[in-house]
């Protein structure tokens, strides 16, 4: 039992995180809210296909934009010639 406490949450195979466009449909019938929640599930399935999680995804995201700069390593601790 606690060695899944460290898994990712599924729902049959979607990640958890997944169902949050499909909880927006369900309270909101529209075929609005049904694309967005059809493309949500599939940027997400695609993201869980390629064996990352919804963090790591940010994190790379947010590496690319920013680059190899990182404003939160002190000055005296940044690799100069890295």
């Amino acid at each position: 039992m606690w060695r899944d406490t460290g898994r990712p949450v599924r729902v049959v195979f979607l990640d958890a995180r997944a169902c949050l466009p499909l909880l927006v449909f369900v309270v909101y019938w529209s075929w609005t809210t049904f694309y967005i929640a059809a493309t949500g599930v599939i940027v997400f399935s695609v993201i869980s296909w390629a064996g990352l999680t919804v963090p790591s995804t940010l994190r790379m995201i947010r590496r690319a934009f920013v680059g190899p700069y990182r404003p939160a390593v002190p000055a005296w601790k940044r690799r100069r010639f890295a």
